[in-house]
This record gives structure tokens, C-alpha cells and sequence, in this order.
């Protein structure tokens, strides 16, 4: 019975956290993707993450949401925990690993440990060679490092229709800081 409540009850959780939007108002304005303004509703299910996973410890889902959410609220040190416990729960070479790399690489560009968050990613790209969010996290990493000729590579080989807003911004910019900067003899 205990092996069926370890396989039936992550999946339970996983139906009620799909459900919570039906149960919680949804007439709320979604926030400005560029506002730096945490969000009260992403608090609020960073909160409700927490409550789940130390009532189901064992939740790989939830405990992918939660650093993803943590860092939305810049919860960096929360998001580093739940990616390492990833790590840790999560089979090897999984969407979860390559998922907990990720997280683990973003938390290390926030802190502006590019050399780090570089590693992480590249092993998370390892696992998700097609992954756009990975590439542009790998790019932002090569920016900080002061290597924008790969960074700008690396945004140059993803399709544009596929990068996020962010990934144009960075694409523009280094275009332009590439073309304005004058070439060495």
C-alpha cells in the first residue's frame, strides 16, 4: 500500500494544483512583463508551493514550480534550495534534471556568478539541445563574462520567431554594440 501512495498521491497533488486556477479568482490584471513589481498571486503560490511540498516532499513537479516561481519573486535563495533538491530527487538525464540545471544556472546569474551559471547551463543544454529559454540564459551568461561575440552567436542560431522578448532586446543590443564598435587592425 505504501509503494501505490508514493505513485497515486503525487499525482493527486499534481490534478488540485492544475485545478487552483478554477477555484482562485482569476479576474486579476496579469502584470507588465517588464515590471520589476513582485506579483501578490505569485507570492501567494510561491506560499501554497511551499505548504504542498512539505506536505509531499517527494514532488518533482512541484519542486520545479517552486524554483521557478521562487526566482519570479527574487527568492534566490529559495529557488537554489528547491533546483539542488531537484537535482537531488529528480532520475539523471530526466526533463527535471536538465530543468534543475537550468534553475540552478539562472540562480547563479542573479547572484552574477557567470562563470558558474555558464556550467550549469551548458550541462543543462547538454540535456535540452533545442531548449530557446537555456540559450538565452547561456547568452546573458557570455554577456557577463564580457564575451558578447559568442553571446550574440548564440542568439544569431536560434530561430527569431522562437526568442522570448528579452532574447530580441539582447539580440538588438549586441548587433548594435558589435556594429558601432570599431574593428582592429
Amino acid at each position: 500500500m505504501r509503494r501505490i501512495s508514493h505513485v497515486v498521491i503525487p499525482i493527486c497533488v499534481d490534478i488540485l494544483w492544475r485545478l487552483r486556477p478554477y477555484a482562485v479568482s482569476t479576474n486579476r490584471p496579469s502584470p507588465s512583463p517588464l515590471s520589476t513589481d513582485e506579483d501578490p498571486a505569485d507570492t501567494a503560490e510561491v506560499e501554497a508551493l511551499r505548504a504542498l511540498i512539505r506536505r509531499f516532499p517527494y514532488w518533482v513537479k512541484g519542486r520545479a514550480l517552486l524554483a521557478a516561481k521562487s526566482l519570479a519573486v527574487n527568492d534566490v535563495a529559495t529557488a537554489y534550495a528547491e533546483a539542488q533538491a531537484l537535482l537531488i530527487l529528480a532520475p539523471k538525464k530526466s526533463h527535471y534534471c536538465a530543468t534543475a540545471l537550468f534553475e540552478l544556472g539562472r540562480c547563479f546569474l542573479r547572484r552574477g556568478d557567470a562563470a558558474s551559471a555558464l556550467a550549469f547551463l551548458d550541462q543543462a543544454l547538454e540535456l535540452t539541445p533545442n531548449s530557446t529559454l537555456v540559450q538565452e540564459e547561456r547568452s546573458a551568461a557570455l554577456v557577463l563574462l564580457g564575451d558578447k561575440g559568442r553571446a550574440l552567436d548564440v542568439l544569431k542560431a536560434i530561430d527569431p520567431l522562437e526568442l522570448s522578448a528579452e532574447g530580441k532586446a539582447a539580440l538588438q543590443w549586441l548587433s548594435h554594440e558589435r556594429s558601432s564598435t570599431p574593428a582592429s587592425s
